[in-house]
C-alpha cells in the first residue's frame, strides 16, 4: 500500500519559482514525462509497467483516459525528495509519495526505496483516473489505486489485501460496509483498514458477478454525465440479493 494521505491539493501557487532541478535521466512515454535523479534503466520494469498502466485501467474499468500530461518525478533518496518537496509542496514533506493534481498536468513524486514501484503505480493510477472522470470519491479512488499498484499478474489473486481480508473474515467476523466507506470525505479519514476494505469492494466490482460490473459501469456513466450518481451501495443492493454474503463469498474464493 502506498503511504496514506498521499494526495495533495495545492491551495495557493508558489510565491517564488524554485531553482531548476538537475535530473540524471528524462523520458517521454505516452502521457508521461518521467524525470529521475538516477538512470531509468535501473527501474526498467517500472517504466514498462507505466507504459501499460493506462491501457490496463481503460480496459478493466471501461473508461477513457484523456490526454493530459502526467509528470513523474523520481528521487534517489528520501533526503533529496524532502528537499525538493519542502520548497514546492511544503504540506507534502515526509510523505512517502504524492499525487498532485493540476490544470496543466498531474504530478507524481516518489523516492527510491524498496516500495518505489508500488508507490509510483499507486499514485499514477490516481493521476490517470482523474483524467478519465470529473471527480472520483475518495474511497473508490484509493481502492482502485490499491488494486493497480501491484504488477498486472498479481492483481486478481496476489494482492496482500486478499489474505488480510480472508483472515479478517475468518477470525474477526469482518463484513463489508460500503456505506461507511462512502461517508469518507477527507483523505485523513482513510486509515490502513479503509484502504484494505476499499480494495476488497473494488475487487468485487471488477471480478465479481456481472451485476456488480454493470453497477460500476452505470455509476461511472452518471459521474461523467454530471449528474449526482446514486450511491454505489444502494445500486448494488438493488441489483444483488444478499450483497454482503456475495462479497464475502467472492473474497474467500
Amino acid at each position: 500500500m502506498a503511504a496514506p494521505w498521499s494526495r495533495i491539493s495545492l491551495s495557493s501557487p508558489w510565491k517564488k519559482p524554485p531553482a531548476a532541478h538537475q535530473w540524471a535521466d528524462e523520458r517521454e512515454l505516452g502521457p508521461y514525462l518521467i524525470r529521475s535523479e538516477f538512470p531509468l534503466r535501473d527501474v526498467h520494469e517500472l517504466v514498462q509497467d507505466l507504459g501499460d498502466l493506462q491501457d490496463d485501467i481503460e480496459k478493466t474499468l471501461g473508461l477513457r483516459c484523456q490526454p493530459q500530461a502526467i509528470q513523474i518525478h523520481l528521487f534517489n533518496s528520501k533526503r533529496s525528495y524532502n528537499q525538493y518537496i519542502s520548497v514546492r509542496i511544503p504540506e507534502g514533506v515526509n510523505r512517502q509519495a504524492l499525487y498532485v493534481p493540476g490544470t496543466d498536468a498531474g504530478r507524481v513524486y516518489a523516492y527510491r526505496h524498496s516500495d518505489l514501484e508500488t508507490d509510483v503505480r499507486h499514485e499514477t493510477t490516481h493521476a490517470l483516473l482523474h483524467t478519465a472522470l470529473p471527480y472520483v470519491p475518495i474511497w473508490i479512488d484509493e481502492g482502485f489505486a490499491e488494486y493497480f499498484e501491484v504488477p498486472a499478474g498479481r492483481r486478481e489473486k496476489g494482492n496482500p489485501h486478499r489474505g488480510e481480508l480472508q483472515n479478517a473474515i475468518r477470525f474477526e467476523r469482518w463484513k463489508p460496509d460500503i456505506a461507511y466507506l462512502e461517508s469518507k470525505r477527507e483523505l485523513l479519514d482513510m486509515k490502513k483498514r479503509e484502504y484494505r476494505d476499499s480494495w476488497g469492494i473494488v475487487h468485487f466490482l471488477i471480478h465479481g458477478p456481472v451485476a456488480a460490473q454493470e453497477s460500476l459501469a452505470t455509476y461511472f456513466e452518471e459521474i461523467q454525465s454530471g449528474d449526482v450518481p446514486m450511491p454505489l451501495s444502494k445500486r448494488l443492493m438493488q441489483r444483488i440479493p444478499n450483497l454482503d454474503q456475495a462479497i464475502l463469498d467472492h473474497l474467500m474464493k
